[in-house]
């Protein structure tokens, strides 16, 4: 058994790809608070006994279903795996093969037993966005946050000096209702009065939550130049918006409402997944609306020409709903599809031949010719720009 704590990569995907009779695919999901390892594993267990009855009525030999029952012993008994959960599991277990993904994600629960792995979850884990900044700001307190594709939140150590909190960003004493030293000074042109009751506190808030998003962008700047790591605020107003017009550039800025001072790494590293789950979401929308309003010629829907196309190194974004299935087999050279029985509903082919889900197969040659893969829920599009279970956009503008 081999237990991955990073994303699943091409060689991995490799692995699993192609027949692996009699294939048993677990998605659960899980969470890293101790108290619900218990569920977590009774979920996984059930999930075994069911697939493995499955493989049993299916007419498996005793020396298959003997080798998934020591597969799913080592797997349920694993002690180090149990302890370090995270948001979702993908099983994959065969005889002789067991391969086990402790994901950041949190994917549905799913049990599938067949000739083939059902890998369309297990693309959902690279194919969107894993990563993200959080600041949570209040007028006491500041911090600056970090959450990767394999760990959960954790705080950046930041040099704060002058920008702490409230008073500290805006030279105050604790509880002052305007700044002291140099900045007396205006009080002789009225500024006194400026700074006093709520709205002097709302100018003093925007000077903290300016000073504060000078640090952050510059913090950022040295983690990710380029900037294409989402930051999400959590704050509340008047200090929410007055943040993110001061820290708005080419980030993407995402606003959190509400009080932050008792969020923890657990609590913000919860938001943070919820969050970049929703931003997936409405970026993949945006790029479908793009793509059906703005570039006649190259979108492509139908799945036998996707397949030719990808395999010619013309796809390049293809969007497919990980919760559908369309059986089949794919060759990789050409890119033909022959469809299962009953138009790709059914588990083999006119001749026999088992079939495997078309659409991760077509995800995978795509990602082989250096294009792009997105995987969405039709149930989350717009019908308007949405057809699936597969669209596909090309290089170049067909003739």
């Amino acid at each position: 058994m081999t237990v991955h704590y990073e994303l699943p990569t091409t060689t991995d995907f490799s692995a699993l790809a192609g027949p692996h009779h009699p294939a048993i695919t677990i998605y659960a999901s899980t969470s890293p608070v101790v108290t619900e390892r218990e569920r977590a594993e009774v979920a996984v267990k059930s999930a075994f006994d069911e697939a493995i009855e499955q493989v049993k009525a299916s007419g498996a030999s005793n020396h298959e279903l003997s080798d998934l029952r020591h597969e799913r012993d080592a797997i349920v008994g694993d002690e180090g795996l149990w302890a370090g959960l995270a948001r979702a599991l993908a099983i994959f277990v065969a005889p002789g093969f067991s391969e086990v993904f402790v994901l950041p994600n949190r994917l549905d629960d799913a049990v599938h037993v067949g000739s083939h792995f059902t890998l369309g979850q297990l693309l959902r884990a690279p194919s969107q966005d894993q990563e993200a900044y959080a600041v949570a700001i209040s007028a006491h307190e500041w911090s600056l946050w970090h959450a990767t594709p394999t760990d959960r939140a954790a705080k950046l150590a930041v040099d704060q000096a002058g920008t702490a909190n409230l008073d500290e960003a805006t030279h105050r004493e604790p509880g002052e209702d305007r700044p002291r030293g140099h900045n007396r000074g205006i009080a002789s042109q009225g500024g006194a009065s400026r700074l006093m009751g709520d709205e002097g506190r709302k100018t003093l808030l925007d000077l903290y939550a300016k000073r504060v998003a000078d640090v952050v962008r510059q913090e950022l700047q040295a983690y990710d130049p380029e900037e294409r790591v989402p930051l999400f605020v959590f704050a509340a107003e008047p200090t929410l918006s007055q943040f993110i017009e001061r820290a708005h550039n080419h980030r993407r800025i995402v606003a959190l409402p509400g009080a932050p001072d008792r969020l923890g790494a657990a609590g913000i590293d919860e938001a943070l997944r919820l969050q970049l789950a929703t931003l997936n979401i409405n970026e993949a929308e945006t790029a479908l609306h793009v793509l059906t309003e703005g570039s006649a010629g190259r979108v492509e829907r139908d799945l036998a020409a996707i397949g030719r196309l990808a395999a010619d190194g013309a796809v390049e974004t293809l969007w497919f709903d990980f919760t559908t299935s369309v059986n089949g087999t794919l060759d990789q050279e050409s890119g033909a599809i022959e469809f299962a029985t009953g138009n790709g509903v059914g588990e083999n082919l006119d001749d026999g031949t088992h079939a495997a889900d078309l659409l991760p197969q077509l995800a995978l040659l795509v990602i082989a010719k250096g294009g792009k893969v997105v995987t969405v829920r039709s149930d989350d599009l717009d019908g308007t720009v949405w057809s699936g279970p597969a669209m596909a956009e090309l290089r170049y503008a067909l003739a």
